[in-house]
């Protein structure tokens, strides 16, 4: 469970957007690129459409084919066998590649162990279970491709190779590995852009360097490469939910509803990503003005997520944050619906936020006592009790603030919390209240 003694409190001062917020009012933006860098990941195993290997001789495309038709049936141990020896760079390439993705036991990504795996069983249960394996003595990634280096010069898929290499790197150990976060997108951003120039590349390069851009918040460049990614797979879901996301970054709204639409059609394994995608096509019809069709698309939803309560807080701010579709009566139904799906800490922040931030202290306060009286078993009064006392207080109300935590102590003490004491114990701290 988070700690939330005060984080309301210190929000509502500063104002920072946490949790399930929205781009400028409506739309997730604050929190989303988290997300999105799982998003961006999704297929990274799958088979991929390459040209890395277009100036290969026919032999080594041999050995390349070979190797694939073995990753296919998840006998890695062989596959890394027919390009362990690393004869020239494109097998190295490949090496490389299986090294990092199908591997069943690392050592901080220099020394690697590969099981050919049995029916029905998968790398994560080999890399999650018990048992042995014996690792492969090579020289490390890096020392293949230096010495590769030194023997026959500089190559793009040689660069191209160690770049995949450093990112994997990256999104498995971020700052704990051999080179720092810095260091290494330094050289993937010098790297990607040039192979993809000169035509050296595959799907993954494309997807590694728009989640980057992404990242960085360079929209522009994001969406195009999200746009090229769209067009070579056009199935996954995960390219057009990023695509819009780029376009609502950028305020490109109508745009967005038409690739939101694609995310909808083509959904990702993870329900969770599937229903961003439906989020994310109510923010586009939200965002361009069209409020009915908004609500529709969350209203869709339903028929796939029933408990979802986002669903509803999304509905609730339809209904309060868009000056052109105000109405409070729907927007508290709606809030209030969300706590029917689920009420814990996490719903009524979120709703008591949404009040505060484009409603009124009232409205938090009167949502917090409505639904005290609806929801009272086990910790549920100490919830509503201390976010009463945060809003109390941030309305300047410190008689009723302490009233509200000493209320929630109370509940919190019968049901033997002592974490949510421990909240209030820090809450009062923060706001200045007498025990």
């Amino acid at each position: 469970m988070p700690h939330y003694a005060g984080y309301l409190f210190i929000l509502l001062i500063f104002g920072t957007m946490f949790l399930n917020t929205n781009i400028e009012g409506g739309v997730m933006k604050k929190g989303l690129l988290v997300l999105l860098a799982v998003l961006a990941c999704s297929s990274a195993f799958a088979k991929q459409w390459t040209c890395v290997y277009d100036g290969a001789d026919e032999k080594t495309v041999e050995i390349i084919n070979a190797c694939d038709e073995l990753i296919e049936k998840k006998q890695y141990q062989s596959a890394v066998n027919i390009v362990g020896g690393c004869e020239n760079e494109y097998v190295i390439y490949k090496y490389i590649e299986v090294c990092t993705q199908y591997f069943a036991q690392s050592i901080m990504h220099t020394m690697f162990a590969f099981k050919n795996l049995e029916k029905n069983e998968t790398l994560y249960d080999v890399r999650t279970g018990e048992g042995s394996f014996n690792l492969i003595y090579r020289d490390t990634p890096d020392t293949i491709l230096d010495n590769y280096e030194k023997e026959h010069g500089k190559s793009i898929v040689i660069d191209l190779a160690r770049a995949n290499y450093y990112y994997d790197a990256l999104m498995r150990y971020g700052n704990q590995w051999l080179k720092t976060p810095d260091e290494i997108l330094a050289y993937v951003k010098e790297v990607y852009p040039k192979a993809i120039a000169g035509g050296v590349y595959e799907e993954s390069v494309l997807d590694n360097l728009a989640s980057i851009y992404l990242n960085e918040e360079n929209f522009a460049d994001a969406e195009t490469l999200y746009d090229k990614l769209t067009t070579i797979d056009d199935k996954n879901g995960s390219y057009w939910y990023n695509l819009t996301v780029t376009k609502m970054w950028q305020d490109k709204y109508t745009e967005a509803i038409d690739s939101a639409k694609k995310a909808v059609e083509n959904p990702e394994e993870n329900p969770e990503y599937h229903l961003d995608a439906y989020l994310i096509l109510s923010d586009a019809y939200a965002y361009s003005g069209d409020f009915k069709s908004a609500e529709k698309a969350l209203n869709d939803s339903l028929k796939k997520f029933k408990d979802q309560p986002i669903v509803y807080q999304r509905m609730g701010e339809l209904y309060l944050s868009f000056k052109d579709n105000i109405n409070y009566t729907k927007a508290n139904t709606y809030f209030d619906k969300a706590l029917k799906t689920v009420c814990d800490e996490t719903v009524i922040f979120n709703c008591v936020k949404l009040y505060l931030s484009y409603g009124t202290p009232q409205m938090a306060i009167d949502f917090c006592q409505r639904n005290m009286k609806k929801f009272k078993d086990k910790n549920k009064p100490g919830l509503f009790n201390f976010f009463l006392a945060q809003v109390y207080a941030y309305t300047g109300d410190m008689t009723n603030a302490n009233k509200a935590l000493d209320e929630a102590e109370k509940n919190f003490k019968k049901q033997k919390d002592d974490e949510w004491l421990a909240n209030c114990e820090q809450l009062r701290a923060e706001i200045g209240g007498a025990k």
